[in-house]
C-alpha cells in the first residue's frame, strides 16, 4: 500500500505525463483519506482548469489557500484563474497575497500589471512592470508590457513604436504556441496599433482569428497582410483557395 507521499508523487507523474484521467483519480484517492490535503487539493484545481472547468478549479484552489494560507503556487494560480475569467478585482487581491509571501516575484508584478492594465489603471499598471523590470532587466514580457502601457498614455517615443511592434508580434507567435490564442490575438492587435503596416502582424492575426473560427475577420488580416506585401505570391494564391472555401 503506498504512502501519501508515494501517492502524491505518482499523481504528480501523472499530471507531467498528461494523463489526466490517472492523475485525477489518484488526488481523489489522497483526498478520500485525507480530505485536506493543500497538494491534492491543487493538483485537482490544475487538472480543473487545464480541462476548462473553471468553478470546479476555482473552489479547489480556495480550499487550497484555506487549508494553506502561506501556499504562494496557489494564490498564484488562483489570481491566474480569475484573470482569465476577467474577474479583475479578485485577481488583483490574489496577486497581493503571493507578493506579500514573495515580494520579488518577476511573473506577479507582470501578471498584476496586466490586470491593473485591463481595468485601466495605467499608473498602477506601470509601476508594477517596472518592478519587473528592476527584478529581471531583460524580461521580454515586462518590457512589452511597459511599452505597450506607455502608448497608451501616450509616452512611447515614435522611434520606438516599430521596436516594439516587432516584440508584440514575437510575443503573439510564442502565445499562441503555448495555446493562448486570446493572448496571442492581443499581442498581434497591439502589433498592429503600433505599427499599422507591419504586415506579418496582420497575417498572424488572421491565422488566430481563423483558429478561433472567425472567418470572416481572418480573410480582412490575411487582405490587408497582402496589401501590404503584394509581391507575396503564396499568400495571394493561399487568399483566392481560402475564399473559395468561405
Amino acid at each position: 500500500m503506498p504512502t501519501l507521499s508515494e501517492s502524491l508523487q505518482l499523481a504528480f507523474q501523472y499530471h507531467r505525463a498528461n494523463r489526466l484521467a490517472e492523475a485525477n483519480e489518484v488526488y481523489n484517492k489522497i483526498l478520500e483519506k485525507q480530505p485536506h490535503h493543500p497538494d491534492a487539493l491543487y493538483g485537482l484545481g490544475m487538472l480543473a482548469k487545464q480541462v476548462g472547468q473553471y468553478q470546479s478549479a476555482e473552489k479547489l484552489f480556495n480550499l487550497a489557500v484555506q487549508v494553506q494560507p502561506k501556499s504562494a503556487k496557489a494564490w498564484f494560480s488562483l489570481g491566474n484563474l480569475y484573470q482569465a475569467q476577467g474577474k479583475l478585482k479578485e485577481a488583483e487581491l490574489a496577486y497581493k497575497e503571493v507578493l506579500a509571501l514573495q515580494p520579488d516575484s518577476l511573473a506577479v508584478y507582470n501578471n498584476l500589471g496586466y490586470t491593473f492594465q485591463q481595468q485601466g489603471l495605467w499608473d498602477e499598471a506601470i509601476a508594477c512592470y517596472e518592478k519587473a523590470l528592476k527584478i529581471q532587466p531583460d524580461c521580454t514580457e515586462a518590457d512589452v508590457n511597459l511599452a505597450n502601457a506607455l502608448h497608451t498614455q501616450g509616452k512611447l517615443p515614435a522611434e520606438k513604436q516599430a521596436h516594439y511592434a516587432g516584440l508584440n508580434n514575437d510575443l503573439g507567435m510564442t502565445q499562441k504556441k503555448a495555446g493562448n490564442l486570446k493572448n496571442a490575438i492581443a499581442c498581434y492587435q497591439q502589433a498592429i496599433v503600433l505599427q499599422p503596416t507591419l504586415a506579418s502582424a496582420h497575417y498572424n492575426l488572421g491565422v488566430a482569428l481563423q483558429q478561433q473560427r472567425q472567418f470572416e475577420d481572418a480573410l480582412s488580416c490575411y487582405q490587408r497582410a497582402l496589401e501590404l506585401n503584394p509581391n507575396d505570391v503564396e499568400l495571394r494564391d493561399f487568399i483566392i483557395i481560402y475564399q473559395g472555401l468561405l
